[in-house]
């Protein structure tokens, strides 16, 4: 008889509590039994609340140790596949279970190796994967179950073809469960795409309402921000670590340069690295030996960083699904957490408008080392532009407008503005009019 899903089976209750679990979160109740019973689903959930869980525990209890590979999951980075793998292995081990990853870029005969202890749950880059079905060193027709992960991106145009030829080689009546945090059009015609009905379920709005995730916005000209870093670091980010998102490669490595210039603890993530140098930087992320972990969107999608409590928003995103992502680093599994915006007040405005209604921003103030949300009477003087001349106007904290001269100040200023008049020469005198055009005779 089915009931309500309180906890895991118990062979994985002991590693469930170890890792600090009580109580399943929303999207782990409600796609439990749909994916013990073999139906296919497609699981929305906000970032950071469990979604790995949520299909690795119920799908695991289905499978039988010495079988060989019967459920596939995909990732769309090489970070994932080894944060999910490391994730399901811990409890896999409890009953006798095998877990692979599988990547691009890695020793190819060591992959084949670990592939001949013929593992139950395989986690895998599409790509990759495919490399190895086309190459006949894998044997898809025992798979029961396929996993989407990040579905919105697995499935958008780009990497759509992959992922149904991964598919196409699997058995007829294989399951699908698709994962994500945010929606993509072709969810609404899935069964046109897979020839499958699949159940919807959406937890966004109950975990938007639990999560403890403050959304602010700093106030600060764009040329100031490498060194409001610094006075981050020295007050609301001490001892503690913040993940910064830029736009793209190259602003990620001139941001990087800039802040080991001004001597901060900072490290840089990127896509184009090895899989082994941004493991180990992660690594030192994790470990608080960096305060700041440069990187892009891409490259940072999907991660747990568990106990995060700063994202920063170097480079603000343009749409709502980029902030999403972003903003679900911190605060995972309901833990408080805070996603930093910087900009000028133009910026904040075009941020509020493309994260409504989900998200809401308050502006606050780097105020004696604390983020404050009174707005004070004058703004410290580090807001203004310190690249700036002492001969040009100070800059306005709230963008890289000049600050406005009143008083005193206003008659200095207009002291030092040099004299326009032209001088009353006697040359001028002596020839005037001697171009002038004769009258007649």
């Amino acid at each position: 008889m089915q009931t309500n899903y309180e906890q895991p089976a118990a062979p994985f209750l002991p590693v469930w509590q170890r890792s600090g679990f009580t109580t399943p979160s929303p999207i782990q109740q409600a796609v439990y039994w749909p994916l013990k019973k073999g139906e296919s689903i497609l699981g929305l959930a906000a970032t950071g609340t469990g979604k790995t869980l949520a299909f690795g525990l119920p799908l695991l209890e289905t499978l039988q140790p010495g079988q060989q590979l019967q459920l596939l999951i995909l990732e769309p980075s090489a970070e994932l596949v080894m944060q999910v793998r490391n994730v399901l292995r811990q409890y896999a081990q409890m009953i006798d279970l095998t877990v692979q990853g599988i990547v691009g870029k890695a020793n190819p005969k060591r992959q084949q190796e670990q592939l001949r202890q013929h593992p139950e749950v395989i986690v895998a880059t599409p790509g990759r994967l495919l490399e190895l079905i086309q190459q006949k060193q894998l044997k898809m027709n025992l798979v029961e179950t396929i996993v989407i992960d990040e579905a919105d991106s697995q499935l958008d145009p780009e990497h759509l073809s992959t992922t149904r030829e991964v598919i196409a080689s699997l058995p007829a009546d294989v399951q699908i469960a698709l994962m994500s945090a945010t929606e993509q059009p072709i969810f609404e015609e899935l069964s046109k795409w897979f020839g499958l009905e699949f159940q919807r379920f959406d937890t966004r709005a109950t975990d938007r309402e639990q999560l403890k995730i403050q959304h602010d916005f700093l106030v600060v000209g764009n040329h100031q921000k490498a060194e409001m870093m610094k006075r981050l670091q020295r007050g609301p980010i001490s001892g503690k670590n913040a993940l910064v998102f830029v736009k793209n490669l190259g602003s990620a490595r001139t941001l990087f340069k800039t802040l080991s210039f001004l001597n901060l603890r900072v490290g840089l993530l990127l896509g184009d690295e090895s899989s082994q140098k941004r493991q180990q930087i992660m690594q030192q992320f994790r470990q608080k030996k960096l305060t700041f972990l440069i990187t892009t969107e891409l490259a940072a999608r999907g991660l747990d960083f568990a106990e995060l409590q700063f994202v920063v928003n170097f480079d603000l995103p343009v749409t709502l699904t980029s902030y999403t992502h972003r903003a679900g680093r911190t605060g995972r599994m309901f833990r408080e957490g805070t996603v930093l915006n910087l900009g000028n007040e133009h910026d904040r405005r075009n941020l509020q408008k493309i994260i409504e209604p989900q998200f809401n921003l308050r502006t606050v103030y780097l105020m004696t080392g604390k983020l404050e949300t009174e707005r004070p009477k004058s703004l410290p003087e580090v807001e203004t532009n310190s690249d700036v001349s002492t001969t040009k106007p100070s800059q306005s904290a709230h963008g890289d407008r000049p600050a406005r001269l009143s008083g005193n100040h206003t008659k200095a200023a207009n002291t030092t503005k040099k004299k326009t008049h032209k001088k009353n020469r006697q040359r001028d005198q002596k020839n005037k009019g001697k171009h002038r055009p004769k009258l007649g005779n």
